[in-house]
């Protein structure tokens, strides 16, 4: 396994420098604000919005963080993001979601559409959570709260950048860290966050993902 890198973004500095927001038509990541040193976002819709960080060609990569969940508008769902460039040609979306009272894990992917649900506890508002996604290769595993979720193992997506997603929640987000053999030597200058020096033992990689609904 390669060596990885590990950037870490707990949004101290009060801005979105190196994220960008995919959403029809708002580029600029509108939806999303820093909030007491926190990163908030309302979205009420079944729709996710995504905020997007990394480059097309990352491969393997391990991303995690901690979202506490304040507002439930309905049927809604939050999410890890993997080898995405863009909802018109390819993505992988893993996440946990409360459809109509059926709690559940999830992973969607596109393209050649793939929807595969896993029943899972229903997660407390106002108490906070943690996701993390392995993409290592074809493998891709999801846990929630330190508990294995889901895992897939597929060779369609290959490459791409990492991200967030929320559909009909109001809710918090902290200490995003993200692993990865494939970071840049030279760290674009529009990230704020640190890179840290390796770390000493190996990182293994693996992933998932989720589309919006």
């Amino acid at each position: 396994y390669a060596w990885a890198v590990t950037f870490r973004y707990y949004f101290e500095d009060g801005n979105l420098d190196g994220w960008r927001q995919d959403f029809p038509n708002e580029p600029e990541p509108t939806l999303w604000k820093i909030v007491d040193g926190e990163l908030e976002c309302t979205r009420q819709d079944s729709q996710s919005t995504v905020l997007m960080t990394g480059d097309f060609t990352w491969k393997d990569y391990t991303i995690e963080y901690d979202v506490k969940l304040l507002k439930d508008f309905g049927s809604g769902d939050v999410d890890i993001i993997a080898r995405y460039t863009g909802w018109d040609s390819q993505g992988m979306l893993f996440g946990f979601g409360d459809f109509l009272g059926n709690p559940a894990t999830f992973l969607q992917r596109w393209p050649e559409a793939l929807d595969l649900e896993v029943p899972f506890d229903s997660l407390k508002l106002n108490e906070w959570h943690h996701l993390k996604l392995e993409a290592q290769g074809k493998e891709f595993t999801f846990w929630v709260n330190g508990k294995k979720a889901l895992e897939h193992r597929e060779n369609v997506v290959k490459a791409g950048a990492v991200g967030i997603g929320l559909a009909n929640y109001t809710s918090r987000f902290d200490n995003v860290e993200i692993s990865c053999p494939d970071v840049p030597d030279v760290t674009p200058p529009t990230w704020k966050v640190r890179p840290v020096q390796p770390r000493d033992k190996l990182a293994t990689m693996w992933g998932a993902i989720k589309q919006g609904r």
